[in-house]
């Protein structure tokens, strides 16, 4: 059995963000941070296991839970801890409570998670997650206090960059494949290998994320 580049590269995300939390410098300050990346990271890994070799009847749900509820619950507790200078983090949490709210009613009534992939709770979780990168990647270039900084060497710049430009191609794939069946279905065909890929390459670069400053000579704080 073939791994795939997918797999990989959240196994070598998992092992250096683990590393980094175990031996890192200055792990009191980013412990947080570096948990939730190393939380989603293995709940990437988890749903693709599910997604590709599960044959048990409850796959659906299993994924629903790990991919659709818990990727973005993840994704919006790490944007809550991150350094805007607007302070819009306050406002994450409420909207993470927002959408595990909105679940239950979706799940009860419109789709259920034991028969395939519930599109309504997706668009909803992973677009906040989309609104909150885009929000977090501009407010992250027009800080005063990165404008001597080389935003190379500030960990949360490559997160956000690379949530972003993942999170909005994938989203935007989801769509059509979902709502216009004349493109396909998901999961199949070459579009869908280069949004993993994306996936992979955001997945890689959020576990290395914390050694930017090794690499970029540059030391970073809130």
């Amino acid at each position: 059995m073939l791994v795939s580049f997918y797999c990989v590269a959240l196994l070598v995300g998992i092992v250096s963000s683990g590393t980094y939390l175990a031996f890192g410098n200055n792990l009191k300050e980013y412990k947080r941070t570096t948990s939730l990346v190393l939380l989603i990271l293995i709940t990437g890994l988890l749903s693709e296991s599910i997604w590709k070799y599960s044959g048990s009847s409850d796959s659906f749900l299993l994924f629903n839970a790990l991919y659709v509820y818990l990727r973005p619950t993840l994704m919006l507790l790490l944007f809550s801890q991150l350094p805007y200078s607007c302070h819009l983090q306050k406002r994450v949490l409420p909207t993470l409570l927002v959408f595990l709210l909105l679940v239950v009613p979706i799940s009860v009534f419109f789709q259920s998670p034991f028969t395939g992939i519930q599109s309504y709770a997706y668009l909803l979780g992973h677009g906040m997650v989309l609104f909150y990168s885009i929000i977090f990647f501009k407010d992250l270039l027009q800080q005063s206090r990165y404008k001597d900084v080389n935003l190379l060497s500030l960990p949360y710049f490559w997160m956000a960059s690379l949530v972003l430009f993942s999170f909005g191609e994938s989203y935007i794939f989801f769509i059509l494949t979902y709502y216009i069946p004349s493109f396909g279905s998901y999961g199949m065909g070459q579009v869908f290998q280069w949004v993993q890929f994306f996936g992979a390459i955001m997945y890689l670069t959020l576990g290395l994320s914390f050694y930017a400053p090794l690499i970029f000579n540059r030391r970073y704080s809130y």
